[in-house]
């Protein structure tokens, strides 16, 4: 279970704070959670937080009642911010891994490229944006985690590259695994969601179950333009929420 209480982590914008004012909310094992909002809401903030990669100015974040430092082997975090070492072939970088991480798991790291038809001779430097995207993900899936915190792994990617994800995400996980998600392209999660989180100017504004907003009958943009005072259709307009 993640356990977040008065998670604080904030800098002064024009003189007012800004970033992740406080936040509290559990997830209970198993649970595949969207973290949504406007652009600059604090989603990438709280995300990271969570994880460790940034200190908190308050408050806690808890997975089994222990911080993510003291078990980073149960976590994955997954970014769409692509390969940090260009010059490492595929397969040079799952061996980084694999010696960085005990639970990393090299033949799941094989197979991860198989269905993305990848070879371990590409060198990343070389690949396209989606490819690289491809390996990310494929490593990140490889650490057998617990605990999946994903922040915007849709950015700049392709349809065909979104569509990947998402099925390699429902080929691997087995129902036990936890993930928190960040992304913009509302259209492609809405069916793989199992809760929503809203974030707005820095707190929870909304939080509901995908099943309760079905049976409502409301769309997820609508309840989304209604929580953080936008036009669905403006929306639409500007290719849904791609920029």
């Amino acid at each position: 279970m993640i356990e977040v209480k008065d998670l604080k982590k904030t800098w002064r914008r024009r003189g007012k704070p800004v970033g992740l004012l406080g936040a509290s909310f559990t997830v209970p094992d198993g649970q595949i959670v969207g973290v949504l909002g406007d652009n600059g809401a604090g989603k990438t903030t709280l995300l990271r937080t969570m994880a460790g990669l940034l200190p908190a100015q308050g408050g806690t974040a808890l997975f089994d009642g222990r911080p993510a430092a003291s078990q980073y082997e149960r976590l994955s975090f997954i970014t769409g911010e692509g390969s940090y070492y260009p010059a490492m072939t595929v397969g040079e970088y799952g061996a980084f891994l694999a010696d960085l991480h005990p639970a990393f798991d090299p033949a799941r790291y094989a197979a991860f490229l198989q269905f993305f038809s990848l070879a371990e001779s590409d060198r990343i430097g070389h690949l396209s944006t989606g490819q690289k995207a491809r390996v990310e993900l494929a490593a990140g899936f490889a650490k057998r985690a617990d605990y999946y915190l994903m922040d915007e792994p849709f950015l700049g990617k392709d349809a065909f590259t979104r569509k990947d994800v998402l099925k390699l995400m429902s080929g691997v996980l087995h129902g036990g695994e936890t993930i928190l998600l960040t992304t913009h392209y509302l259209d492609d999660v809405e069916q793989f969601l199992d809760r929503v989180l809203v974030l707005h100017d820095g707190v929870i504004a909304d939080d509901f179950l995908m099943e309760d907003l079905q049976q409502s009958g409301e769309t997820l943009l609508a309840r989304l333009g209604r929580t953080c005072g936008w036009d669905p259709a403006r929306y639409l307009q500007f290719g849904r929420g791609e920029g």
